[in-house]
């Protein structure tokens, strides 16, 4: 048989079958599911990193909550340091009011007195921006329970982030 021979419907081509070989591994592999176990290790690890931002948002709440804990505490002090500054201001002005004590005495202490006063007036401003602190404060701890609720049990479905956060 000669090549003119031959029927024009029949076409051969000589080609490596290298490359053919090493296409039907790789078509064995994915056939197979040998990517699976990568596939597998990568949601571990997703997983592994959304338990250790789970562990930093609730230390982070849990810090915040002692934090407002600390600072609920200051209003309450300084109503006391007012109260005794006040004590203290009646003392001074009956001192001052008596007819014993001299002139001198009493121009000495009326730059006491209104230093005094100021104080009181600066301990009720501090203790005015405390309690708004305190509001702040309040309102981002809400802000971060809403964003970062626990992470769900196996097999619940899990919440999606919102779309500031999402990747």
């Amino acid at each position: 048989m000669t090549p003119e021979s031959s029927s024009s419907d029949d076409e051969f081509e000589i080609i490596p079958t290298s490359p053919l070989r090493r296409l039907e591994k790789r078509i064995e592999k994915v056939e197979g599911g040998s990517y699976s176990s990568e596939v597998n290790r990568l949601i571990e690890q997703v997983v592994d990193l959304i338990k250790s931002n789970q562990k930093i948002i609730d230390s982070s709440i849990k810090a915040n909550n002692d934090l407002i804990g600390e600072v609920s505490k200051l209003p309450k002090k300084m109503d006391d340091l007012i109260l005794e500054m006040r004590e203290f201001m009646k003392l001074l002005k009956i001192s001052a009011e008596e007819e014993e004590v001299s002139n001198v005495s009493k121009e000495v202490m009326t730059p006491l007195v209104d230093k005094l006063s100021e104080l009181i007036n600066q301990n009720k401003r501090d203790s005015e921006t405390n309690q708004a602190v305190l509001t702040t404060l309040g309102i981002i701890e809400k802000r971060l329970k809403r964003f970062y609720a626990p992470a769900p049990s196996p097999g619940m479905p899990m919440r999606a982030p919102s779309s500031e956060y999402r990747v």
